[in-house]
């Protein structure tokens, strides 16, 4: 929440043109996904994996499991060290291998266990 106007710990300006950026970009994918009726081809180098991964509701939907962001060394690529979760949801594919979250696409590594039962928690004509 960005937070403006108040007394004191108000969003500084940069905070608030990152967010704008942020939902400008995502309202773009999600145009360019219903244009072409399709999901991105995205390069597995430029694209965050997440392993073990599943979906839970903190307030808002997520995808949880450990994430590996490109850029890293080889070594560190995929290590196991803490899970994390990402940005609210706001499109999922199974069958493609894919999400975005209101930051970014993330590529779905191998599921956990538990992620058949948290797909299942959302219908298949509502929201994420």
């Amino acid at each position: 929440m960005l937070r403006i106007g108040e007394k004191r710990a108000n969003s500084s300006w940069a905070s608030i043109a990152r967010h704008a950026n942020a939902v400008e970009h995502l309202a773009g994918d999600l145009r360019r996904v219903t244009n072409s009726r399709s999901l991105p081809n995205l390069d597995a180098s430029q694209t965050p994996v997440v392993e073990e991964w599943f979906i839970e509701k903190f307030i808002v939907p997520t995808l949880v499991g450990f994430i590996s962001y490109p850029g890293g060394s080889d070594e560190d690529h995929g290590q196991r060290s803490s899970m994390s979760f990402t940005a609210p949801l706001h499109l999922f594919s199974l069958q493609q291998g894919m999400a975005r979250s209101s930051q970014r696409w993330y590529l779905l590594g191998r599921p956990s266990s538990v992620a058949e039962d948290s797909l299942r928690r959302w219908s298949v004509d509502g929201e994420i």
